[in-house]
């Protein structure tokens, strides 16, 4: 019977180093935005406050970026249109640097066997850049585009580890779920509570072989 299968994105369908820190993401706006480091920064702060009081609460939903970011110019005088606001966070979540993203290769394979065999793929990721912004990324780094839905928390919503972001993008007629991702926390244990079957990907080491396993691949 045909599964929904659920991947997370970074550190299981791509791998990444840690993001750019808030002195650089500073630096790149105030670049892109064409504002002055006093304002840049300013923004990032009330950016940064807002986003990781949403994250540290399980329950809380997590707040538009981009409309954090508009918000946190217009209040210091400055406008800008959602492209200009949209490049801002590709440059500054590292996007243009050439080492920042890369494809977990197995991983990828064994999303589009899934994809071959009839399961229906979906994505679910806690992230920052706005949907668009994260296909974009996708598209960028050759993840296979055959997945028919897909969750980022950075349009605003719940988010992992909430059971509304599981079941948000586990809705359909289907008999079995499966969330495939890295972190116990945040993939794992909320989608093993709703009864969902779970695969753990270690980032060192991704092996997606349970989850070949699991759909008699």
């Amino acid at each position: 019977m045909p599964a929904a299968v659920v991947f997370d994105c970074f550190e299981t369908l791509i791998m990444s180093p840690p993001l750019p820190g808030p002195e650089t993401f500073t630096t790149r706006l105030a670049e892109v935005l064409r504002v002055d480091q006093r304002c840049a920064a300013q923004t990032v702060d009330t950016v940064y406050t807002a986003v990781f009081a949403a994250m540290s609460d399980r329950s809380a939903l997590q707040p538009p970026t981009i409309g954090l970011l508009d918000a946190a110019l217009r209040k210091q005088g400055e406008q800008r249109s959602r492209a200009d606001l949209e490049e801002a966070l590709w440059h500054a979540l590292g996007c243009t640097d050439a080492d920042q993203y890369a494809l977990c290769e197995p991983v990828a394979d064994a999303m589009r066997r899934a994809a071959d065999a009839g399961h229906t793929v979906r994505l679910l990721s806690n992230c920052y850049l706005p949907g668009n912004l994260m296909r974009r990324l996708l598209r960028r780094t050759g993840v296979p585009e055959v997945y028919d839905r897909a969750l980022f928390t950075a349009d605003g919503g719940p988010k992992k580890p909430d059971a509304r972001a599981f079941e948000l993008i586990g809705a359909g007629a289907f008999e079995r779920r499966v969330m495939v991702g890295d972190s116990e926390e945040l993939d794992i244990a909320p989608a093993a509570a709703l009864g969902w079957d779970t695969v753990r990907v270690d980032a060192a080491d991704p092996d997606p072989a349970r989850l070949l396993t699991l759909l008699e691949l």
